[in-house]
């Protein structure tokens, strides 16, 4: 292992713990913070600490935004709004080791919305690939339990990652329409600025319901752990790792997201590993890397 991978393989890695950390964190403060406050002032911070890294080429990048301006609006929506929030949702009635085990099959959604939306070409051996990912992550749902889905009984919860997923698959598909002059920086300030605005009238929602961020070290550390850690770093070293061995070698490494998760959720919030989650998991993450890694 050349010195370059490993410093690659690092930060790939510290980005997959931060991102892990926020699923955990997101279970952990459920009934302290609510989640269009907590996705609101997480994207708001976000913006604020990405506003130096951007500052000159601000004036550019922003003709570029406004040039693709419904592109760039969609792509904040999805992902800084509705895919941040509906998690949120999500972990306050599942697990967090739940939410991440199903989160693993989050390349298989992008598969199936890039091949509905932009009529990709989608082999049998990628389909074979979905289909027992799919059986993986209904295992986990059901709790071991196949009846559970025969009855039309399972978590709520569960149902909200599963909507986010693909939220996420349709934000990964707009992706691929970047604009080509917009900086990586630049694009993740406009999404963090553009998704703060758009969970605005979410978050004065819930105040007017008396849902507040607390201002109080579980609120306010819940507020800079989402917008500094798995925000800015867990994008800077993930980006600066893509740069180092490319984003073919980079994306395995989000793979760790649910094991470094699984280990968090044990230590911080005393959730079990069961045995559906041993059995599902390997099974969901076999037909995702079935289904998304390339022959050679």
């Amino acid at each position: 292992m050349n010195k370059n991978f490993a410093i690659a393989a690092g930060l790939a890695a510290l980005a997959s713990l931060c991102w892990a950390g926020n699923w955990v964190l997101g279970r952990a403060i459920r009934a302290d913070v609510p989640p269009f406050g907590l996705t609101f002032w997480r994207w708001a911070l976000a913006a604020v600490i990405l506003l130096p890294f951007e500052w000159r080429r601000l004036r550019a990048d922003w003709a570029e935004v406004r040039a693709h301006l419904p592109l760039v609006a969609a792509m904040a929506v999805l992902s800084a709004g509705m895919f941040q929030s509906m998690t949120y949702i999500g972990l306050h009635s599942t697990e967090a080791i739940n939410a991440l085990l199903v989160s693993a099959t989050m390349p298989v959604f992008v598969v199936i919305i890039a091949w509905i939306v932009l009529r990709e070409r989608l082999g049998l051996r990628q389909a074979a690939g979905i289909g027992v990912s799919f059986c993986g992550v209904a295992f986990i749902i059901a709790r071991g339990e196949p009846a559970r889905l025969l009855d039309l009984h399972f978590n709520v919860g569960d149902a909200w990652i599963l909507a986010a997923l693909v939220v996420w698959g349709l934000y990964s598909v707009l992706l691929k329409f970047r604009p080509k002059g917009l900086s990586a920086v630049g694009l993740t300030f406009f999404i963090a600025l553009g998704g703060a605005g758009f969970m605005l009238p979410f978050h004065l929602w819930e105040v007017s319901r008396g849902l507040h961020v607390p201002l109080t070290a579980a609120g306010l550390g819940a507020v800079a752990y989402t917008g500094v850690f798995a925000s800015v770093v867990a994008l800077l070293s993930y980006n600066a790792a893509v740069a180092r061995i490319g984003p073919s070698r980079s994306v395995f490494f989000l793979h760790l997201m649910p094991v470094f998760g699984a280990g968090l959720a044990v230590v911080f919030l005393g959730e079990k590993i069961a045995f559906y989650h041993l059995i599902g998991f390997p099974v969901a993450l076999g037909g995702v890397l079935w289904a998304t890694v390339s022959r050679g």
